[in-house]
């Protein structure tokens, strides 16, 4: 009876090896689905933006309150977070870059700071050409983020099953 609840201990946690380790791999793929889904998102705070600022002539903090409402659903976005923060719109939106939890890489943060460098200091037919910059160095980005997807989603998901197996195989 002892040897008995000793195997089902032991198969117990292999189990449970087996499950997390998939787990964390699953997570990981995640973040390259996560990535994707940002800079779709941010793209579109982009386009919404434009239409504001050619149309409307609201002030920036308006729009970035829309933007947040529209197409972040007041979830913790950099628009949001850069008018919570005091100061030159500009400090605002690099400390709101910096301070964002996502899954933006590097990379994107810098194109995200480039356009908050000219953001309110130019007048509205340079402001609508820095956001058309901005939207096609993002779609680029969302290109790459497509492809780092297609080929590590499968390939994280994989490993993690893998590498539990293969724990599991060695405490057997």
């Amino acid at each position: 009876y002892k040897e008995y609840k000793m195997l089902i201990l032991k198969y117990l946690l292999l189990g449970i090896i087996l499950f997390s380790s998939s787990y964390i791999g699953i997570i990981k793929a995640k973040t390259f689905e996560n990535r994707v889904k940002e800079l779709n998102k941010f793209q579109n705070a982009l386009l919404m933006f434009k239409s504001k600022i050619e149309f409307t002539y609201e002030p920036i903090k308006n729009i970035f309150e829309e933007i947040s409402k529209i197409i972040y659903q007041n979830e913790e976005n950099i628009f949001l977070n850069s008018i919570n923060i005091s100061g030159s719109i500009t400090l605002a939106w690099n400390k709101a870059v910096e301070n964002i939890k996502s899954d933006f890489k590097d990379e994107d943060k810098e194109i995200i700071k480039m356009f908050g460098k000219l953001l309110g200091k130019i007048d509205l037919i340079g402001q609508v050409n820095e956001i058309d910059l901005t939207m096609k160095l993002i779609e680029k980005q969302i290109e790459k983020a497509e492809i780092e997807k297609n080929q590590n989603t499968k390939l994280y998901k994989t490993m993690g099953i893998v590498l539990g197996m293969g724990i599991c195989i060695i405490l057997i």
